[in-house]
């Protein structure tokens, strides 16, 4: 679970991750298992399901998105990752990044942006992502006590998924 940070300017990447799966013994929690879906009941009852595709009147209600997220990146993260991003939420105008010397950050389904990086939320929804997957771990300490991931990999897929994200979610 990553929060980013802003990179120095010798740093080539737009944000860096500090991991959070980590209990005070160090040891990693378990990370959603995206292939653990629960499936959901549609509440019909066994005739319904026999009769005829014409004679059912099934009405598919499409989720509300309370994410933060627009549809589009919500949509294109979900499409690329096969993850469900509905318990993502983004806290925009967020004091908590200048706290971290950071732009934006995100920590497990939580994004922080500060005012004015909105064009951070693309790369920090893909950082729950990694997460989500169980793919980050610290690699460091900030003085605060705060594990962070400084692995330069998951920062550039973090740019490049985002942004494909973006794209993606457009068709």
């Amino acid at each position: 679970m990553s929060r980013s940070y802003k990179p120095s300017h010798e740093e080539n990447t737009s944000s860096r991750s500090i991991a959070d799966n980590f209990t005070q013994n160090g040891i990693q929690r378990m990370a959603i298992d995206p292939f653990n879906v629960a499936q959901r009941e549609t509440g019909l009852e066994e005739e319904e399901l026999k009769a005829p595709a014409q004679t059912k009147s099934i009405v598919q209600k499409k989720e509300e998105n309370n994410t933060g997220m627009s549809d589009q990146l919500k949509s294109g993260v979900e499409q690329l990752s096969g993850m469900d991003m509905s318990d993502v939420k983004v806290h925009y105008n967020s004091s908590q990044p200048a706290q971290l010397n950071a732009l934006a950050y995100a920590q497990g389904t939580d994004i922080h942006v500060a005012p004015g990086q909105e064009r951070h939320v693309p790369h920090e929804a893909w950082h729950v992502v990694q997460q989500k997957q169980g793919r980050v771990q610290a690699t460091m300490q900030m003085k605060e006590g705060i594990p962070v991931n400084d692995d330069v990999s998951l920062e550039r897929e973090a740019d490049v998924m985002g942004a494909q994200a973006l794209l993606s979610g457009q068709a």
